[in-house]
């Protein structure tokens, strides 16, 4: 994977000459397949395809077509667009940096391991408990909004029903093997995918005149109420103030590249699997969401009476600006389908969370920095004590039986935000760090299994955009009149968390930063080089026909 002469420092070291032939060593599938030895490892199951689903599903959560409509409200159509179009850069620049990491030491625990041999060990131990936190609340707000999308139908029953039928759909999902995880996220991936694609034809067909109504709306609304909402205050700073409050949606709405991080450990041949998941991820980003915020902001206006009352007393399929505009032209069942399909999403995003948490804590518990109990793995791989309290966290989903909906949801979004925020500079960080320690060793580019020439810059951006926003996300409880303890503590816990976090462990462990040229680039690359081996010389395949199509497609 690396020239032959490397410099580094001052000295150069012949890597081929220091490190033992690969055919000189046996390869030991069981060993390279599993990433322990004993009951603590999980197994590699995952193929490129599950990985490429897996990546559009974490990209795609229930906020697009949910909680955006928050975001049409706060800004307008073109506000909404230009916020998440900027959002979705820095999660491109996030995808490149960790992607590359990813594809180099595809290792359990994924950034949680990198951070302690790129940033910190007290960086490791925070971001770690960060992205537990942050995955659990993501999960519970999840289960809150397919809650709501069941009570489209069945108003009267109470929620406390959907939300144990979703925690068994997902324990039923995730207990067995990883393996079943994967398969589920594909199709419920694919749906994602239906659906965006779905609602981008519709909104395109309605404009045109093609409804019940025959109303040939085109561009109405973009000329009243206008493109630009305002927030908060008139002119140029009350739309200023809209467009930055739909940051805090997007964040929400746009998956990371972490599951893709914590896959990598769990996924068969990671070096071309992780790269292509990677690539995957800009288009969708592009497609899904710049056209799908258009096409709301086409459907309805951001002044509408029954949007705004339905976002504001809940999360189902009423609140949905596409479901509203349906019904302000008459389209009769295509809200049932609709309402369907995003249940399908809203369940994808709380078993994707629920693998993310419980992965993250295995790791934790692997690394010594939680109870050893939760490393321990079922003999298919699952860290089964590890799910269980991530099931545990989850059920906080039922405070929505005695709040309302959207109050609920409102706080699982911030609470989540702003976890995913830290997570986001954190990353971009550790990239430019991973980078900067390969070039100051005098590694080549082509060290690397995949790496691209934007990494770096884009990273950069990333990282500035999301502290900006980290830090000014709950800037409305600072106004006169404002104040919010419940908005406070739901907007800045997060920070202070990681905070108390990482300072208490490097006291505790005295830990240091991890100098450039200390960086450890070479201790596990002939360990995934005998994995590539394996993998060419035992392809994997699926034992149905159908498997097998996929397989070559994807």
């Amino acid at each position: 994977m690396a020239d032959k002469d490397i410099k580094m420092g001052e000295t150069k070291v012949d890597v081929e000459a220091a490190a033992p032939s690969l055919k000189d060593v046996p390869i030991d599938p069981d060993r390279m397949l599993r990433d322990a030895s004993d009951d603590t490892g999980t197994v590699r199951g995952l193929k490129a395809r599950h990985l490429q689903l897996i990546a559009i599903g974490a990209a795609v959560g229930t906020g697009l077509f949910i909680g955006s409509s928050r975001s049409l409200i706060y800004a307008g159509p073109i506000g909404a667009f230009v916020a998440y179009a900027l959002y979705s850069a820095v999660i491109w620049g996030l995808c490149l940096g960790v992607g590359e990491m990813a594809a180099f030491l595809p290792v359990r625990g994924g950034y949680i391991n990198w951070a302690s041999m790129y940033l910190d060990p007290a960086v490791s131990f925070a971001i770690g408990w960060n992205q537990f936190y942050a995955a659990t609340m993501f999960g519970c707000a999840d289960i809150v909004a397919a809650t709501g999308l069941l009570g489209y139908w069945w108003p009267d029953i109470n929620p406390a029903v959907w939300i144990s039928i979703a925690l068994v759909i997902v324990i039923a999902l995730n207990v067995y093997h990883v393996k079943f995880f994967g398969e589920a996220e594909f199709y419920f991936a694919s749906l994602k995918v239906i659906l965006i694609l779905m609602m981008i034809f519709m909104a395109f067909v309605v404009m045109l005149g093609g409804n019940p109504k025959h109303d040939r709306i085109g561009f109405r609304y973009w000329k009243k109420p206008g493109v630009w909402a305002e927030y908060h205050a008139t002119g140029a700073l009350g739309r200023f103030l809209g467009f930055w409050q739909v940051f805090k949606i997007a964040a929400f709405s746009i998956g990371g590249p972490d599951t893709v991080a914590m896959c990598s450990a769990e996924a068969v041949q990671p070096r071309r699997s992780v790269p292509r998941a990677t690539k995957s991820v800009v288009l969708r980003l592009a497609v899904f969401f710049g056209l799908g915020i258009l096409a709301m902001g086409v459907l309805v206006p951001y002044d509408d009476p029954a949007l705004l009352e339905a976002v504001s007393t809940g999360v189902g399929a009423d609140a949905s600006a596409f479901v509203v505009g349906m019904k302000r032209v008459g389209i009769r069942y295509l809200p049932d389908i609709f309402n369907f399909m995003v249940l399908t999403s809203a369940l994808s995003c709380t078993n994707g969370f629920a693998y993310i948490a419980t992965r993250v804590l295995h790791s934790l518990a692997s690394r010594g920095e939680a109870p050893a109990i939760f490393a321990r793995t079922t003999k298919r791989g699952v860290p089964i004590y590890a799910f269980a309290l991530v099931v545990g966290i989850l059920c906080l989903s039922y405070m929505q039986v005695s709040n309302n909906s959207a109050k609920v949801f409102g706080w699982f979004i911030n609470l989540s935000s702003v976890a995913a925020l830290i997570n986001n500079c954190t990353l971009s960080f550790m990239a430019i760090r991973f980078r900067t320690g390969l070039k100051t060793q005098g590694y080549p580019n082509n060290f690397l299994p995949w790496s691209t020439r934007f990494t770096v810059p884009w990273c950069y951006f990333s990282f500035t955009l999301s502290l900006l926003i980290m830090l000014t996300q709950g800037w409305t409880v600072f106004l006169k009149g404002g104040w919010n303890v419940q908005e406070f503590l739901s907007a800045y816990f997060g920070i202070a968390l990681f905070a108390v976090l990482f300072t208490g462990w490097k006291i505790k462990h005295k830990t240091k930063m991890v100098k450039l040229m200390d960086m450890d680039f070479d201790s596990r690359v002939e360990e995934f080089d005998k994995l590539d081996e394996y993998y060419r010389e035992n392809p994997p395949t699926s034992s149905t026909w159908w498997g097998r199509l996929l397989d070559k497609l994807f």
